[in-house]
């Protein structure tokens, strides 16, 4: 690329402050016409170990070991201890060959190509037995000219995969020193496959997408964009950006359709690579924003050229129309740090995302719907894509377009320091500028990282101490080379002025600055042992990263166990839960909150209160403190596997506790109490664009239900988009040992008795309650839709969890019931035709010891 070169000659300064026009395009779906044909190479696929035994069939996509348990030639990976005995796939080399036909027709165009994407990683490509590509990036798609490889009749692709282990060898031995990260940073692969402290080590390879021959004569497209010129509330005047190759010389016309206008432009064109450009324009255009602040409102428009009366290739475009800013000024307390999303701040809730499985092919839209709902469900605004996993699929960008979800893309490196030759610069800059033009038309996308916690771990992890003074100063100068010039000059000059920032977070927690400016990954709660209310006051000005560990749904963990294994300390549960402290951590926190039981069962249940409770605060003060902070992305939304792990959400798409619970504190408008020292302090919270005008009761009552005090405010204005103090309640007046007993209810309602938000607040842990035992009574009514499940108790009832004898989904859980109320949540069987389930309910004092 001729910007890989120009990078050595002029450096361009990156900017963290940004505004750009983005928009979102579907990919291209060119129909098939006699001037240019395309054929996806998905059939007969068949796979075996480098040069042993039968070719055995396969699907596209594979992976090696889903090809291997397709066949049962080995055990699920996932289930109980399989993964210490599946280490020896990552040394081997892999197979994967088809064949596929070719007439003379398709021999008689002028081009015919060979497109390649998503091939993981070291890949020998044969063709007909002649090498036609070997590639070394996951991230990288190849275009390769194969009209002469090819013959009439049947044809052979052959990929030969080397083992990621033994290809890097010799090369992080060349190096003479160890990188931190290990060899996993020699290679272009998603870096969670080395195995992560929420995930297994499974190294293997494979073929994402299927190869596909493109065969064309006069023009072929390679890449079609919009951007509008100016925009104005009456009109917008939109430009259709189009790369094109040509091989002729002549005229043509360029078609772009929206709605019912048509706008058409001849063009006289010569061979070669031209970007050539239309406009149009939209009258009262209408923005596209995140949920929360209005409307993803999405246009399409229909795009074509023509050759005379016939149509060479066309594509249908749906893109969205906004502005994103990052605002990174000085200010009395620091610098900021929050989006802006068409000139109006954003307070940012959300998560950090992973991989849905280890094995990506194995991930289906059905699934990537149903962790975007879940998200969006839960009221989040913003979604992380972290940096050791993937450049998602289309999907996951389209779903989130839809759903006006924010992305914080990251490049593909995390926690670890990567190497400066020219050839890993060079394939590095490809794949930023392929994953940048594949994304930039997305209004989703908000802003590109540098890494994750690169930065912070150079400074911070004590990684310098293993160099001599040399090898430092190389290693950092070949971080400056990758995350302060190269990545930031393809953003500046391709990503439509989407912002860069180049490592998450920009200090560690350690350092001062961390809660004064930049974002902040805070991890003193879980590694540094520190309560859960240090939360209330280590407020950052954007939280990206923080988080605490609790067991996946009871369910999930009968689907990889035996019921012998079902212990904390068992060999297979120990290899479910990759942090080295992690069940330590739990049960240290568990012990001050509620005391740890004996059974597994429910101390699994606890864990997810546990940490239900716990991010709450975290949560909660984020909110409370906008505009000094302006964002809350929690570690993390879901699994790759059946873990112990930070997510919300397990690997079976069941939601934790944890989920349930940011769906609460993310409501638009909600109630946020929380006690400072001897005061209950309670605010008022709103992201909407009006004003909200409330009232508030505050009750004290005891867990019998009985009253002890009632608060008032009447005629209360909660601004636009802003965080108020509105009562402040001293609780002296109540002994401690009395108020361990007591809780306050929180009710903010609208002017017309609709209730905005309810919290409950409690002055004890509960282990220094006394929590009194319930008789929950339980109601099941079959519907159109599901069950409905009514519960009623007498006194209070903490963290009320639900169960079914068959799977499905609660539409709440984990709440608290209060003395003497009843409340209505629904089931949702998975399968319809199940039998009618039996239900189970417990609340946290049947757990507690």
């Amino acid at each position: 690329m001729a910007i890989y070169d120009l990078f050595f000659a002029q450096h361009m300064f990156k900017r963290f402050a940004c505004l750009a026009f983005v928009l979102a395009a579907m990919p291209i779906h060119t129909q098939t016409l006699h001037l240019l044909e395309r054929l996806a190479i998905k059939d007969n696929w068949t796979f075996r170990q480098a040069h042993q035994g039968a070719w055995l069939p396969v699907p596209i996509p594979v992976s090696a070991h889903t090809a291997l348990l397709k066949h049962g030639l080995i055990e699920d990976p996932y289930y109980r201890d399989n993964e210490s005995k599946l280490q020896w796939i990552e040394q081997e080399d892999w197979e994967f060959q088809t064949t596929f036909e070719v007439s003379e027709a398709m021999l008689q165009f002028r081009h015919v190509e060979m497109s390649l994407k998503g091939l993981d990683t070291y890949a020998q490509v044969y063709l007909n037995d002649s090498l036609v590509a070997e590639t070394d990036n996951m991230f990288r798609a190849w275009q390769l000219d194969v009209k002469k490889y090819l013959r009439k009749g049947t044809n052979t692709l052959h990929i030969y995969f080397e083992s990621p282990i033994q290809k890097a060898q010799t090369e992080w031995d060349a190096l003479g020193y160890q990188l931190p990260g290990g060899i996993r940073t020699m290679t272009r692969k998603a870096q969670f496959h080395y195995g992560w402290d929420w995930g297994p080590r499974f190294v293997g390879c494979g073929i994402q997408e299927a190869p596909e021959i493109v065969m064309w004569n006069d023009m072929l497209i390679e890449n079609v964009y919009v951007t509008p010129r100016e925009l104005t509330d009456a009109r917008a005047r939109m430009v259709v950006h189009v790369r094109y190759r040509a091989d002729f010389e002549g005229k043509v016309t360029l078609i772009t359709r929206n709605g019912k206008a048509k706008i058409l432009e001849d063009r006289y064109v010569y061979p070669g690579v031209h970007e050539d450009s239309m406009t149009f324009d939209i009258d009262q255009p209408r923005l596209w924003w995140c949920r929360g602040m209005g409307e993803p409102y999405l246009y399409d428009i229909h795009f074509e050229i023509r050759a005379g009366v016939k149509t060479i290739e066309s594509t249908d475009l749906r893109f969205g129309l906004r502005t994103i800013e990052l605002v990174t000024e000085p200010d009395g307390n620091g610098h900021t740090f929050y989006f802006k999303l068409n000139g109006k701040p954003v307070f940012a809730k959300g998560a950090n995302y992973i991989p849905q499985d280890l094995f990506q092919d194995r991930v289906t839209p059905a699934q990537y719907r149903t962790i975007i709902d879940a998200a969006a469900d839960a009221n989040m605004n913003m979604l992380r894509v972290w940096g050791g996993g993937i450049y998602e699929d289309d999907l996951f960008y389209q779903l989130c377009d839809a759903k006006g979800i924010l992305v914080w893309q990251d490049f593909m490196y995390a926690c670890a320091m990567y190497p400066g030759s020219g050839g890993f610069l060079k394939t590095a800059s490809k794949e930023a500028d392929q994953q940048i033009e594949r994304l930039r038309q997305h209004p989703c996308i908000a802003l590109w990282c540098g890494n994750n916690e690169n930065n912070e771990a150079w400074y911070n992890w004590g990684w310098q101490m293993q160099f001599s003074e040399a090898q430092r100063a190389k290693l950092w100068q070949d971080y400056k080379t990758l995350f302060n010039d190269l990545l930031p000059t393809y953003v500046e000059n391709y990503a439509l002025g989407v912002p860069y920032w180049e490592s998450s977070p920009q200090h560690g927690r350690l350092t001062p600055k961390s809660m004064r400016e930049g974002d902040a990954h805070y991890w003193g709660v879980w590694h540094d042992e520190e309560p859960f209310e240090v939360l209330n006051h280590k407020v950052p000005r954007f939280m990206s990263e923080f988080g605490f560990q609790a067991f996946p749904a009871w369910e999930t963990i009968e689907a990889f166990t035996l019921p012998e294994d079902r212990k904390l300390d068992s060999p297979v549960m120990l290899l479910h839960q990759k942090h080295p402290r992690g069940n330590a951590l739990i049960a240290t926190y568990m012990k001050r909150a509620y005391g740890v039981p004996t059974d597994f069962e429910h101390f699994v249940y606890l864990s997810q209160v546990l940490q239900a409770e716990g991010m709450r605060v975290g949560l909660e003060a984020h909110r409370r403190n906008k505009p000094y902070c302006m964002g809350t992305l929690y570690w993390q939304l879901n699994d790759v596997w059946p873990v112990a792990s930070w997510s919300s959400i397990d690997s079976y798409g069941r939601w934790k506790a944890l989920h349930y619970t940011a769906r609460d504190a993310f409501k638009p408008v909600a109630v946020l109490p929380f006690v400072d020292e001897e005061t209950l302090k309670v605010y008022g919270v709103t992201d909407d664009q009006d004003n909200v005008k409330a009232s508030l009761k505050v009750q004290i009552m005891d867990f019998d239900g009985r009253l002890q005090e009632e608060f008032v405010a009447n005629n209360l204005t909660l601004h636009t988009d802003s965080a108020k103090l509105m009562l402040e309640l001293p609780l002296s007046k109540w002994p401690e040992k009395k108020r361990n007993d007591l809780m306050a209810t929180c009710v903010l309602t609208a002017p017309d008795g609709s209730v905005l938000h309810r919290r409950t607040v409690y002055f004890a842990p509960p282990k220094n309650q006394r929590l009194p035992k319930t008789n929950i009574a339980l109601q099941a009514a079959k519907t159109d839709k599901g069950y409905e499940i009514t519960l009623k108790s007498d006194k209070l009832a903490r963290n009320i969890y639900l169960r079914s004898s068959i799977d499905g989904f609660f539409k709440d859980n984990f709440f608290d019931l209060l003395p003497g109320e009843t409340r209505t949540t629904l089931f949702v069987p998975t399968k319809p035709g199940d039998p009618a389930p039996a239900f189970k309910v417990m609340s946290v004092v049947d757990a507690m010891p």
